[in-house]
């Protein structure tokens, strides 16, 4: 009886362990299964102090500079310390693209920049992402790699905003040199000219600026188009923020960091008995793996380089079939304004002809009247000597001869 008992008892206790252990795990699963669900986290901005630091007042208005930086922080992958704007806001003829150090806290370039030939003339006012619209494109830009093409050295440029600039590698929007903005051509035509799209930088700094503005830096261009606001990426979400005076501290939401995650390479291990006994065994393993670390990045460096000979191609066909030189885009503008110039010309010349014309027949005039009046005078005169001539003859008619008039009278035989 006490067995039968004892073997109840254990029975009992044992059910009760199981029971526990499933209400354990039960709460586990449940635990497992809810979510925790993260507040996003908030960092506070003094995007004023940043400005103010930069000594750029006199160059960069306070808010293009904060919609530039805020887009700037929430741009995770970029190389950072390097913030390019390009001021489109402003005419071609003055200096609206700009390069800064965020770091060492100064501006590194300040130059010209040409627009494409469909946004404007002076000022771009019209802005498109679509194929073939030769018109610029706004918004944020992260730069890529160096290369020699058609223009010379030049920058690809990435597009980071769908619907505004996504396209830009399509369209073979990149940064390069040209003498549409040198002085030299401000000073003949009073503008820059203009591209099918791309920055064109002055071909003196052109190098010099690529190189250190390339690999993976933040470009934003900035222009008059009011829904920029509403449909960018970056700061559609920030509007508010925008609306009235420019905010000197701005409040965003932390921008989530991308983890790079490299390849895993398949390590070939060596079968050992022990790995603490056999440290040669140890060694070829890591000989293998660093071997093969180095074939996957090789591998990745050449699909790399692949992709580069494939935009490059892609490129250079773009620009062939869209070639156009920058004097016939600027053709019509140069004949308007040389006609212009001709016509002005011309009317001056024929003016000055007419007002000549004028002059002579006044003179013209002014001499017959005299040399009339010089006739007039001399028949005048000619007429009154004749008048006299006449009463002088008459004169001499009535005039009797005194002997005549003796005889006449009988006076001659009284005389004697």
């Amino acid at each position: 009886m006490k067995k039968v008992l004892i073997i109840f008892c254990l029975l009992l206790i044992a059910n009760n362990n199981f029971a526990e252990e499933n209400i354990v795990t039960e709460n586990i699963n449940e635990n497992i299964q809810k979510p925790v669900e993260e507040k996003p986290q908030k960092i506070v901005l003094d995007v004023k102090s940043v400005y103010d630091s930069l000594n750029i007042k006199n160059k960069i208005d306070y808010s293009i500079f904060q919609k530039a930086y805020l887009g700037y922080v929430q741009i995770t992958n970029k190389n950072p310390g390097v913030l390019i704007i390009i001021d489109y806001s402003k005419p071609s003829n003055e200096e609206r693209f700009y390069v800064l150090d965020l770091n060492k806290k100064k501006l590194v370039y300040s130059t010209r920049v040409a627009h494409s030939k469909n946004s404007g003339l002076e000022i771009p006012l019209q802005f498109s992402d679509d194929p073939n619209s030769y018109q610029s494109s706004l918004g944020f830009f992260v730069t890529l790699g160096e290369y020699n093409g058609a223009y010379g050295y030049s920058l690809r440029l990435k597009g980071l905003e769908e619907n505004i600039n996504a396209n830009a590698e399509d369209r073979a929007i990149v940064i390069h040199g040209g003498n549409i903005v040198e002085d030299d051509y401000i000073k003949r035509y009073g503008f820059a000219g203009r591209s099918l799209g791309c920055p064109v930088l002055p071909y003196s700094l052109a190098r010099e600026i690529i190189d250190f503005i390339k690999h993976g830096r933040v470009l934003f261009i900035y222009g008059n188009d009011e829904e920029y606001i509403d449909n960018s990426t970056y700061l559609s979400k920030l509007a508010a923020v925008f609306e009235g005076s420019p905010k000197n501290i701005v409040e965003i939401e932390k921008p989530s960091e991308i983890q790079k995650t490299s390849p895993i390479p398949t390590v070939t291990t060596v079968a050992t008995t022990t790995t603490v006994n056999h440290p040669a065994a140890t060694v070829l393993g890591d000989k293998k793996e660093n071997i093969n670390r180095e074939t996957v990045i090789a591998e990745a460096n050449i699909t790399k380089i692949h992709e580069i000979i494939k935009q490059e191609a892609k490129y250079t066909n773009n620009v062939n079939n869209n070639k156009v030189s920058y004097t016939e885009l600027l053709k019509d503008v140069i004949q308007e304004r040389n006609n212009k110039t001709s016509r002005t010309k011309e009317n001056i010349e024929n003016k000055k002809s007419n007002e000549e014309n004028n002059d002579n027949q006044e003179k013209i005039v002014e001499q017959t009247t005299t040399d009339n009046s010089l006739e007039t005078k001399q028949e005048s005169e000619t007429t009154v000597q004749q008048n006299e001539n006449i009463e002088e003859n008459k004169k001499e008619e009535r005039k009797y001869p005194e002997e005549v008039i003796k005889k006449s009278l009988g006076l001659e035989i009284k005389l004697k």
